[in-house]
């Protein structure tokens, strides 16, 4: 496959990231103060307990050492609101499968990008750079209003801020392996694969678990690693 072919993974949301770095993480750090404050002035003499939804269960640095968190990570309302006040050609798709989204029961979401170099957080805001130089990891979680609700929309096979059944599909037409059920270790709903195209491992992560669905894609990481940072975010949800 051509270099042009290898990026067709990434281009769905490669293209749709522009320079917004520094408003995003404003609005996520004044998002996590403000859920500090809440915590804070809870009733009652013992600590509060952490809240718990799509921002803490997706990756967290921790889950993926040597890597760092991107400026385009954001929850996914603040990124369809700059995509909007930047007239971002891919605003009125994204929008319209969030809307899709919250129709069948979706409450909220976290879209997080971990580049392993600051080159490669700006492969993901300049899409006409071609791929990263190095290794990336792109997910999203979402939370729906119960676990039938998120089984349901599983099975819909829909897509979300470029992420969806089109990756799967990718790593079987690259003649990749797959994993389907229970074997993943993810659950039941859950499907894992990876190949190799043109000298680049491509991992992929989908699953649904308690009322959260999960979707992530790494680029020319490890097997191993990549596998290691969707099972820290899973066990996150079956514990929260």
């Amino acid at each position: 496959m051509s270099p042009a072919g290898e990026r067709t993974i990434l281009s769905r949301y490669l293209a749709m990231k522009t320079a917004r770095a520094r408003r995003l993480t404003r609005l996520v750090f004044c998002f996590a103060t403000a859920s500090f404050l809440v915590a804070c002035q809870a009733p009652g003499n013992g600590v509060a307990p952490k809240p718990t939804g799509p921002q803490t269960l997706i990756v967290q640095p921790g889950d993926v050492p040597g890597f760092q968190r991107c400026g385009t990570s954001g929850d996914v309302k603040a990124v369809l609101s700059d995509e909007k006040n930047r007239r971002s050609p891919a605003y009125d798709l994204n929008a319209t499968e969030w809307e899709q989204w919250r129709r069948q029961g979706a409450v909220d979401a976290y879209f997080a990008v971990y580049g392993q170099t600051a080159a490669d957080c700006a492969a993901v805001v300049d899409s006409s750079g071609g791929a990263p130089p190095g290794q990336l990891l792109v997910g999203i979680v979402v939370q729906f209003h119960d676990a039938r609700d998120a089984a349901s929309n599983f099975h819909r096979d829909s897509t979300l801020m470029g992420l969806g059944p089109k990756d799967v599909r990718f790593i079987e037409l690259a003649g990749g392996t797959t994993t389907f059920g229970s074997e993943t270790g993810l659950g039941s709903d859950s499907v894992v694969g990876s190949a190799e195209v043109a000298g680049a491992h491509y991992f992929v992560a989908q699953w649904q678990n308690r009322s959260f669905e999960s979707d992530f894609i790494g680029y020319d990481m490890a097997f191993d690693d990549a596998r290691h940072a969707v099972m820290d975010v899973n066990r996150r949800i079956l514990q929260a």
